[in-house]
């Protein structure tokens, strides 16, 4: 029979509640999945980042379709964009996925994955927004001071996951390690249930555009990709 992504499933689902694989969780199970098949047409692959269409509403929505540039942003001020470089078939099974870029005020920390500008005060960061690395939501970018649910504790300017609420925090990029063993750069876990921190997609800048960084999709392996 050929192994599928529902066939392989049903077998590792089966396998942890028969307690051979009791000590997997649904997240590593989920990072064991083979990736989707698909076919990528090569010819509408891009690697810059576009404003996300359909976003009614948003600051970005007149600039939907359209290449960001850090012009674009004012401090602190977040935007959904979409990604479709050709190597994310290869690398994660998928032709195209949604991050957020954001302008922020310039850590050491981010120097190395983001573009700087306002004179070295700020810093353009991209965030894997498409997949929480708990259970696979998508964790929203909160520009309004906010109480936690879970500790009490103000914040603002971070990264939630409606689904458990677990926080990130996107001026703290450290490394972790995934359930895989692999190290990863991200926006550190404040509090939650998420096993590590929100993963950052590197980006640089071409002619003025926005382009994400290919070599660490690594980063991105998990909830199914990859």
């Amino acid at each position: 029979m050929p192994v599928t992504r529902r066939n392989f499933l049903k077998g590792a689902l089966a396998l942890a509640g028969s307690g051979m694989g009791g000590a997997l969780s649904v997240p590593a199970l989920m990072t064991l999945l083979p990736p989707p098949v698909v076919r990528c047409n090569s010819d509408e692959a891009y690697d810059t980042l576009l404003f996300k269409e359909r976003e009614p509403g948003t600051w970005y929505e007149p600039l939907a379709g359209k290449v960001a540039r850090k012009e674009d942003f004012a401090l602190n001020q977040a935007a959904m964009v979409t990604w479709a470089p050709k190597e994310l078939e290869e690398g994660l099974g998928t032709c195209e996925i949604v991050l957020t870029l954001i302008k922020l005020p310039a850590e050491e920390a981010m120097i190395e994955w983001g573009i700087s500008d306002d004179g070295g005060n700020a810093v353009m960061m991209a965030y894997h927004t498409y997949k929480c690395p708990h259970l696979c939501c998508k964790p929203v970018f909160m520009e309004k001071e906010e109480l936690s649910s879970l500790s009490g504790d103000t914040y603002v300017n971070m990264f939630l996951c409606p689904c458990h609420l677990s926080l990130f925090d996107p001026l703290s990029i450290v490394e972790a390690t995934d359930e895989l063993g692999r190290k990863v750069m991200v926006a550190e876990l404040v509090e939650g249930p998420a096993p590590y921190g929100l993963p950052i997609v590197p980006i640089i800048e071409r002619d003025g555009e926005l382009v994400g960084r290919t070599d660490k999709l690594e980063w991105l392996k998990y909830c199914g990709q990859g």
